[in-house]
């Protein structure tokens, strides 16, 4: 994690500095990535960089740990958590990050290195921290669902999890490869066949794990 000095920066500051690196590590991968141009892209200075993280791989994890809770937080904007069904979650949550791929097209190009294993002996690390933070997340929507009676709760929060983990993920994999597939070109036609398919996914998460006051 990043020293206190590093949090003592303004939002703008910390932003652009994450944001340097993250381009450099996909671009270069780890090993290749070079401090002093993610300095020269963020316009501090290098010495600057080990002020703020003890290390190179300090900078890369908490890169992983800021692109995760970035496309979190944009997610929470348009359904906060405290309103949010974990049905609500997935529906926002597949059809926002469709038109996030294009706005944020690095960041969702990092996220696909992490989960490609791009970098090395360091992918379970940072697929330790994505899987932390989501699980995280997860359990309160879960929680959520429950007190709301619209998820069973005569099942744990972990077969839960890993019931929904194992729905989604490659679904959201399809996402990604189509919106690849086609440039990132959103017209009508691909939107409405991908609400189709985020409805049907959703239907059979209901028909799993709905409870009597899920319809």
């Amino acid at each position: 994690m990043p020293t206190k000095a590093f949090f003592k920066l303004d939002e703008e500051k910390r932003e652009r500095i994450v944001r340097a690196a993250i381009d450099e590590f996909h671009k270069c991968g780890f090993d290749k990535a070079n401090v002093g141009i993610i300095a020269q892209n963020a316009d501090i200075a290098k010495g600057s960089i080990y002020w703020y993280f003890e290390n190179k791989k300090e900078v890369f994890l908490y890169s992983v740990h800021w692109t995760l809770e970035f496309f979190m937080k944009k997610i929470d904007i348009n359904t906060p958590l405290k309103d949010m069904d974990i049905f609500d979650y997935f529906l926002s949550g597949l059809e926002y990050r469709a038109s996030l791929i294009k706005e944020e097209y690095t960041l969702t190009l990092f996220s696909q290195d992490i989960m490609s294993g791009k970098f090395g002996s360091l992918t379970g690390l940072a697929d330790e921290e994505m899987w932390r933070l989501g699980d995280e997340y997860m359990v309160r929507l879960i929680e959520n669902g429950k007190k709301k009676g619209i998820i069973r709760s005569d099942l744990d929060n972990g077969t839960l999890m890993i019931f929904i983990k194992g729905v989604t993920s490659k679904f959201e994999e399809y996402i990604f490869s189509q919106a690849v597939k086609d440039d990132f070109n959103v017209n009508e036609e691909k939107i409405k066949s991908s609400k189709i398919m985020i409805d049907n996914m959703l239907l059979l998460l209901k028909e799993g794990i709905g409870g009597k006051n899920v319809h």
